[in-house]
């Protein structure tokens, strides 16, 4: 006799969502009927100021698509049968609070914000000026490294800023919701890899632990307050990433890795073999009252956080939460190598993989497949729900 799945006890329906680590599979429940949909939402009200869904990679479609794109899913080790609207054969500069970042050209370096989740118009933002500018074909979107949102444009359209490291010099801008300018980070300041909303400031990082913040709050861009958290250092890294710890610091993680050669084509190669040498972890302790650096405390262990990081937001879950999905004591990165000179896609993503900081051991999350070879690299996505 079939079950009557529509009238099932809210503390099976509840045990069953709190199984749902994927956010995919929690709107898959939501939308199995009305009563389903109200459990869901009040699992994800309940438990909003926690990471209950992981992040999942945008990958290349099998077929090689042009206008779409697949999510995979790292507790199921499945490739979800969606296809995104996302252009299949260009670089995403970002992903942040379930919107996507990309250049729409070489003449103009114009972002555009996408969500491909949700039935939302695409916010054009006003062209960003840049001298130093690769106007190639094949690698102008690499003239932006990483946009960053402050929140979620669906949620406050009016009240939102996006910040982007931009040109061959790695410069900061920003530019407010509704403005038709942006503005202009001091050009002293550049080289950066990395930024994040911390604490009501903006944070930026660079290879030799230049750290700045900004106070955006202002009424006038004119009226930037920019602190120079750390001068640069001596000791260079391929990149830097400012992650929130779930106790709520500022951690620096720092990845050195060794560059492939050009020709390189190993479509049988584990992601990991060839890329990420390291990755070394701080806990930054800052003067509250001077914003500057105290001191960088080297962690060997990452407690219970799990860091994501790449060409999407910086972000840390529970290993204890996801204690059956995710390493503990591990950083799960995505392939964002470019540098000065970038190469094209000749051979797909050859630089994702988890890196236990512990033991210094890697391991592998989304498998190499053949029809990522000349594909832009995968990033990391976190789908938005229906009530964020």
């Amino acid at each position: 006799m079939a079950g009557d799945w529509g009238n099932l006890e809210v503390i099976s329906l509840n045990l069953i969502f709190d199984k749902l680590s994927e956010r995919i599979d929690q709107i898959y429940f939501s939308a199995v009927c009305k009563y389903w949909y109200s459990i869901a939402k009040v699992n994800h009200q309940y438990r909003k100021t926690k990471n209950n869904a992981l992040p999942m990679l945008m990958i290349p479609q099998k077929n090689k698509c042009r206008t779409k794109r697949s999510l995979y899913g790292l507790s199921s080790n499945t490739i979800y049968p969606l296809q995104l609207q996302v252009p299949y054969n260009r670089r995403l500069c970002g992903s942040s609070h379930g919107w996507l970042a990309k250049v729409e050209s070489s003449k103009n370096i114009v972002i555009t914000l996408l969500n491909p989740f949700q039935n939302l118009a695409q916010i054009p933002l006003p062209p960003i000026y840049m001298l130093n500018i690769d106007r190639r074909r094949e690698n102008y979107e690499c003239n932006v490294h990483k946009v960053i949102l402050s929140t979620n444009p669906t949620t406050r359209p009016h009240d939102y800023i996006t910040v982007a490291i931009y040109s061959m010099r790695k410069c900061l801008a920003f530019i407010k919701a509704g403005q038709k300018l942006w503005t202009y980070i001091d050009c002293e300041h550049f080289c950066f890899t990395d930024v994040i909303f911390y604490k009501g400031l903006v944070y930026a990082v660079g290879r030799w632990n230049n750290i700045i913040s900004l106070d955006l709050c202002c009424s006038g861009n004119a009226n930037v307050i920019l602190n120079v958290v750390s001068s640069r250092g001596d000791v260079y890294a391929h990149r830097a990433y400012l992650v929130e710890s779930l106790e709520g610091d500022l951690w620096l993680i720092r990845k050195f890795i060794s560059y492939p050669p050009h020709d390189f084509v190993d479509e049988n190669r584990n992601n990991h073999s060839n890329g990420t040498k390291r990755f070394e972890v701080y806990k930054l302790e800052l003067d509250l009252q001077s914003g500057k650096l105290k001191q960088m405390v080297k962690l060997d262990s990452l407690g219970d956080n799990v860091v994501f990081v790449g060409d999407s937001d910086s972000v840390s879950f529970s290993a204890s939460y996801f204690s059956n999905h995710l390493q503990k004591d591990s950083i799960y990165y995505s392939d964002d190598f470019y540098d000065d000179m970038p190469f094209p896609y000749p051979n797909g993503a050859f630089n994702m993989g988890i890196y236990n900081v512990k033991d210094g051991s890697f391991s592998q999350h989304c498998p190499y497949h053949h029809w990522f070879k000349r594909m832009p690299p995968a990033l990391w996505v976190l789908p938005p729900n229906k009530w964020d």
